[in-house]
């Protein structure tokens, strides 16, 4: 990651001064609590694909850093409103804005990004831009609502699953990297194939965070380990288990993911379960397809230092701890 960063460093210091002056506000506490989420040591993935793919396709303005601001912004907002839904207490080994502010200011702080991010869409003008942002935000939400009206449903499928993380999460990486192809003005072959390298890349991203939560350790993986199972996500180690595993050992996990509260003792017993069933194994194989899938998205775009950095990214991907 290293190399990616200093590859593109100049673009990471201008994006970090837009963030700051782009949500600046008479409201001292909306800017508490954007600084407190967005500089708690996010990854920036999202705008970092806006910008490496913006330079691969030969974009040499400057309009990538306010739309890469955008987008971080955006996902900041759904990460304020999934803490207040999950009644979440820790993201990235801080206490979240919903403990420190409450629920209403964090929902509120959420709403007021979403509305700032297509204000200074607005103001730039490019309609191509602002309907595939409007489409991913439609699709976000949508995603949003069917992971809660599907929480602690043991009869998940995978379609169901991939069409949760597909909404969800792999949406705003694939706009991320659609919005850096018609910055590039490239083909729509092209832009496509850029958004799909988008879309895979964000499930494969998906797919290890379902992986961590079992498997992680908190001190690096930035939130407590453990907490799909008590927050009743089915994710696909379980959906894989749930459908192979011997009647007693479904009965055991579905048993703990009914309870209220779910004990160190239990998360082991069901981590347990999973392993013996290879439901861990499973999904690093779905994994390993999906990042395929995203590096031959890139197989029509000519050798660069930018095509390398997102070539990179994928493979990171399976090396992933945090």
């Amino acid at each position: 990651m290293e190399k990616i960063l200093t590859l593109i460093e100049k673009d990471l210091k201008r994006l970090e001064l837009a963030i700051d002056t782009l949500n600046e506000t008479k409201v001292k506490v909306i800017t508490n609590i954007i600084d407190h989420i967005i500089k708690s040591g996010g990854k920036r993935i999202r705008p970092i694909l806006l910008i490496l793919t913006s330079k691969l396709c030969g974009y040499k303005g400057k309009r990538h850093i306010k739309y890469a601001a955008v987008i971080e912004f955006i996902h900041t907002a759904t990460l304020l409103h999934d803490d207040v839904i999950d009644n979440a207490q820790l993201r990235r080994g801080s206490s979240t804005a919903n403990i420190l502010w409450g629920n209403q200011a964090s929902v509120l702080v959420g709403d007021f990004l979403y509305s700032k991010s297509f204000e200074l869409m607005s103001k730039e003008g490019n309609m191509d831009i602002i309907k595939t942002v409007s489409n991913a935000t439609t699709i976000l939400s949508e995603g949003e609502i069917l992971e809660l009206i599907k929480t602690s449903d043991t009869n998940l499928t995978e379609e169901e699953y991939f069409e949760i993380i597909n909404k969800k999460t792999a949406i705003l990486f694939s706009a991320a990297c659609e919005i850096g192809g018609i910055l590039g003005d490239i083909s729509k072959a092209k832009i496509r194939r850029l958004s799909d390298y988008g879309k895979y890349l964000g499930i494969a991203f998906q797919l290890v965070d379902d992986l961590l939560d079992y498997v992680g350790e908190k001190d690096t993986f930035g939130k407590q380990v453990g907490t799909d199972l008590k927050e009743g996500k089915v994710t696909l180690p379980l959906i894989y288990t749930l459908k192979h595993a011997s009647e007693k050992d479904s009965s055991l996990i579905k048993e703990n993911l009914y309870k209220r509260e779910i004990t160190s003792k239990d998360f082991k017993t069901v981590k347990n379960i999973v392993e013996k069933y290879g439901g861990f194994q499973y999904t690093h194989n779905v994994t390993k397809i999906y990042i395929e899938k995203a590096r031959k998205c890139l197989e029509g775009f000519g050798p660069s230092n930018y095509k390398d950095a997102l070539l990179s990214l994928t493979d990171m991907m399976l090396t992933r701890k945090v």
